[in-house]
């Protein structure tokens, strides 16, 4: 599932990531940038949440995000998910959300267990090997 080194999703991740890099506090996502990456996805801005989510859970499996990244991208996109809930009545996006509560798990501390690796690594595991069986 690694991505193609050209492709523009990939372009648009790597630039997204640059930018909270630089800046790692704050939501750097914008109302612009999500419009861009449902172009660059061809779909309805539904589907490019779950195109997104899709991209950070598998970065995040294989290695190449950091979860302070995914999980900041994720909580980003959630506030647009809400503002299409309840602008347009829309249905939540179910692939996003099942990454999307999936890096949450990971934010909660608990005394003697890494959440991260207990409870977020487990289910994004989960998660791209599903996507797998489903593109199989």
């Amino acid at each position: 599932m690694s991505p193609v080194p050209n492709d523009p999703q990939t372009a648009f991740i790597r630039e997204l990531q640059s930018r909270y890099d630089q800046r790692p506090t704050g939501w750097l996502l914008s109302a612009p940038d999500i419009e861009l990456w449902t172009q660059i996805v061809g779909s309805t801005r539904r589907d490019a949440y779950n195109a997104m989510a899709r991209q950070i859970a598998v970065g995040f499996h294989e290695g190449r995000l950091p979860f302070w990244f995914c999980d900041a991208v994720v909580n980003a996109i959630i506030g647009f998910v809400y503002g299409d809930w309840t602008a347009k009545g829309e249905d939540f996006p179910a692939l996003f959300y099942e990454i999307y509560l999936a890096f949450d798990a990971g934010e909660v501390s608990r005394p003697g267990v890494d959440p991260i690796e207990t409870y977020t690594r487990p289910m994004i595991a989960k998660i791209v090997h599903d996507l797998g069986n489903e593109a199989g």
